[in-house]
């Protein structure tokens, strides 16, 4: 993957973790985190987001494939376009879509059985069911998910879905990390600050997105038109 391709899913990261600090939040907070030390919550954490990040790796792996077939399909020229103005949507209407997902046939009962076995896990307090609980949280429904989703296909490939959507989630790490380290919540003003930045971000990334998809057609144009100039030799 070309390094100037990294940042869009780095944005987008920091952008979830925003994001996760009003959803995903009080989840985290309903770990059995309160008898350990800070090195113990660290790695207990460092389990818990290696799971999310699997999750959402195997999902770039299958986005990626359905980007590689658009791709075949002759509608390469798009899809980054596609993306990018999906994830701008998504900032002008933000969480509209998660309640749009949340209506699609089965995908209610779905949530329900991860959200049952969330919590069957929470309550098993064993170390190892931290990597369980990250593995299903990755499946929760989540806009910005489903944003990283959209530039996931726009890699078309299936490694490049799976790094795509990685580095999104590694992303999210410093905030969540600090989050779970410090053990409070946000105040209200600070909320509410976050609230503006996450859009903005989101929106970012859509456009660079679209200034990708739009080079795409620039590039393929200029190398039909004879360049004109004179050559040193």
């Amino acid at each position: 993957m070309d390094v100037t391709l990294l940042w869009p899913p780095l944005l987008l990261g920091f952008a979830g973790s925003l994001h996760c600090v009003g959803m995903c939040g009080p989840l985290l907070m309903a770990l059995p985190l309160g008898p350990m030390g800070k090195w113990q919550v660290l790695r207990t954490m460092l389990l818990y987001h290696s799971g999310r990040i699997l999750t959402y790796a195997a999902l770039g792996l299958l986005f990626g494939l359905l980007g590689k077939g658009l791709a075949v399909a002759g509608l390469q020229k798009g899809l980054s376009i596609f993306a990018g103005v999906f994830m701008v949507g998504m900032a002008v209407f933000s969480g509209r879509f998660e309640q749009i997902v949340s209506t699609l046939p089965g995908f209610g009962a779905f949530t329900f059985w991860v959200k049952n076995n969330l919590g069957r896990l929470l309550r098993a307090h064993r170390a190892g069911s931290f990597f369980l609980v990250g593995l299903l949280n990755g499946l929760l429904p989540c806009g910005m998910v489903y944003a990283a989703l959209a530039g996931a296909i726009a890699t078309m490939d299936l490694g490049g879905g799976a790094v795509f959507m990685v580095i999104f989630g590694l992303g999210t790490w410093p905030l969540l990390l600090a989050l779970s380290m410090v053990g409070g919540v946000l105040s209200g003003n600070m909320r509410r600050k976050i609230r503006v930045l996450q859009p903005i971000l989101l929106g970012l990334v859509g456009i660079l997105l679209i200034q990708r998809g739009l080079h795409i057609d620039i590039s393929l144009f200029e190398s039909a038109v004879p360049k004109v100039g004179l050559e040193c030799h």
